[in-house]
């Protein structure tokens, strides 16, 4: 069923986000610290990144931060928030211990892992609502029970050519809106070029770039009003007349996520390092780490 959009944010004060943003990471912080100890770099689905970002005592990085802050005071207020490559569920926590509700979308076996021990972690201590979290193991949602949708990627870099798999256009084609990092989506975009192709592929797919932040490096891309329903109808007709050419497209895209995780390790494998996702990014990750980055 089709909601519409509220024309205010997210009603959530700026002193109790920034206490939620406080709590939210100290909680995860101790939790991955004890997990770390436990389990390894690897084991723990921390890897280089979030191991680095957990002995240096704090997990969320001002790009999450700003993303919660637009959701929260700067965007229309959806029905429903998907994260996109949700890490350890930083920012979805934030955004459903604002009250809303959120999918962490997460391809990584050991991270999915590692986002439901902190999801157990924060539901114990009452920071989130566990009604209306839900983890989903993929690039993209399976389903979407409540629109609009809202997705929110502030790091979705994957090297991997997703523009030309009709079923992850499919999927996107679920979200009524999108707020995202130009330069980390899909793959690494420096240049401008790199960024306006993107900006027409999305405009492909229905939407409209609606908003730069310019000081967060986000843009908000929405639907044109009016076009949430025909979205809509267009999603219930690929899902009712599912031809056998729609089927082999979802099977070729299962086939590619298949190959995708196949690379990462289910456990720790001494010498082996990082995953292949984290070895990409290991440059763009320290540098964020130690602040030189966005």
């Amino acid at each position: 069923m089709t909601e519409s959009i509220s024309t205010s944010a997210a009603s959530i004060g700026p002193l109790h986000a920034a206490q939620l943003v406080r709590k939210v990471d100290a909680a995860l912080v101790e939790l991955h610290g004890r997990r770390l100890s436990e389990f390894g770099t690897d084991g723990s689905g921390l890897f280089s990144h979030y191991a680095a970002l957990v002995r240096g005592g704090a997990i969320l990085r001002i790009d999450e931060i700003q993303a919660f802050k637009l959701v929260r005071e700067a965007l229309p207020l959806y029905a429903g928030y998907a994260v996109l490559r949700a890490g350890l569920g930083e920012l979805a926590f934030l955004i459903n211990g604002a009250g809303l509700p959120v999918t962490a979308c997460e391809p990584n076996a050991a991270r999915v892992e590692a986002l439901k021990a902190g999801l157990g972690q924060l539901v114990t201590s009452k920071m989130v609502d566990g009604k209306i979290f839900t983890i989903a193991p993929g690039f993209l949602p399976d389903r979407v029970d409540v629109r609009p949708l809202l997705g929110v990627a502030t790091d979705f870099v994957f090297d991997l050519p997703l523009e030309q798999d009709q079923a992850f256009c499919r999927g996107l084609r679920q979200f009524d809106g999108l707020l995202i990092n130009p330069r980390l989506f899909i793959r690494l975009r420096e240049q401008p070029s790199e960024q306006r192709a993107l900006t027409a592929f999305l405009q492909s797919l229905g939407f409209a770039e609606a908003r730069k932040f310019p000081i967060e490096q986000m843009v908000y891309f929405a639907r044109p009003p009016g076009d949430q329903d025909q979205a809509s109808k267009a999603l219930a007709t690929i899902s009712v007349d599912a031809t056998s050419q729609g089927s082999t497209m979802d099977s070729e895209f299962d086939a590619m996520v298949e190959r995708v995780m196949a690379l990462v390790p289910p456990a720790p494998s001494p010498g082996t390092g990082t995953t292949w996702i984290e070895r990409r990014v290991r440059k763009f990750d320290l540098r964020s780490t130690f602040g030189n980055d966005e």
